[in-house]
């Protein structure tokens, strides 16, 4: 599925700007008086006039601007924006835009087959568009040992298609311990992330058996505890060999 980071609202940028000459102060404002310019921003980023409120007792124009953030991967970047007055006043507002990680996409379970042997779980990724797209896989830094991503570099097959296949391999060197680790896959615009807990095998005591000559099974364990204590009372032997000597 595709994935894109909440849109982040940016507070309005108010500015406060001294009315015009006295000969004009009672010509209706407009927004049309100011030009207004967006310096560092992208696709991502846009700015919209939202009204123009005249003060009379100040003399003072109140411009409010909308800022919108819509990034479709974490990011943090400043952009400024450029009020101009017809009359020559400009007033520049840097603003500064972050966009934090956000949840994880999906969770990746892997059950080991065993002790220092992998097992693998994939994921399928389209691009956005219906172009290819070159990205890059890695893991969290922060992510246990024992996993490893493959290809940790390619193309995203475009949509409708069946996707590109991203592997993660999981080895554990350990007995009854879960591991996690965070995916990230990114394109050049966009960003998927996805947790991944490997869940190593059960330790199992083995349990040893022990077999006569005949082929039958002994159990050394029901055997000791039938004769407990158990020791040998050699002056009683001694008295029964001595009763049968003639």
């Amino acid at each position: 599925d595709a994935h894109f980071p909440s849109p982040v609202e940016v507070n309005y940028a108010e500015a406060a700007v001294r009315d015009m000459p006295s000969e004009r102060r009672s010509t209706t404002t407009s927004h049309l008086q100011f030009e207004y310019e967006l310096r560092g921003g992208d696709e991502s980023v846009g700015v919209q006039h939202c009204s123009t409120e005249h003060l009379i007792a100040p003399h003072l124009q109140i411009i409010t601007y909308a800022l919108a953030f819509t990034p479709s991967k974490p990011a943090k970047k400043t952009v400024i924006l450029t009020l101009t007055s017809q009359d020559g006043g400009v007033w520049e507002f840097p603003l500064t835009l972050k966009a934090l990680p956000s949840d994880p996409d999906d969770v990746i379970v892997i059950r080991a087959a065993g002790l220092h042997k992998d097992s693998v779980a994939g994921i399928r990724l389209n691009s956005l568009s219906n172009e290819r797209e070159a990205f890059t896989a890695y893991l969290q830094e922060g992510s246990d040992d024992g996993f490893r991503v493959y290809p940790e570099s390619g193309e995203l097959l475009p949509l409708g298609t069946r996707g590109t296949l991203i592997c993660v391999a999981y080895t554990p060197a350990l007995y009854g311990k879960t591991h996690t680790a965070k995916l990230i896959v990114q394109t050049k615009t966009d960003e998927w992330s996805y947790m991944v807990e490997g869940i190593s095998p059960e330790f199992s005591v083995p349990v040893a058996s022990a077999r006569s000559t005949t082929g039958h099974r002994i159990d050394l364990l029901y055997t000791a505890r039938s004769h407990p204590n158990s020791t040998r009372n050699f002056i009683r032997e001694n008295m029964k060999q001595l009763q049968k000597t003639p």
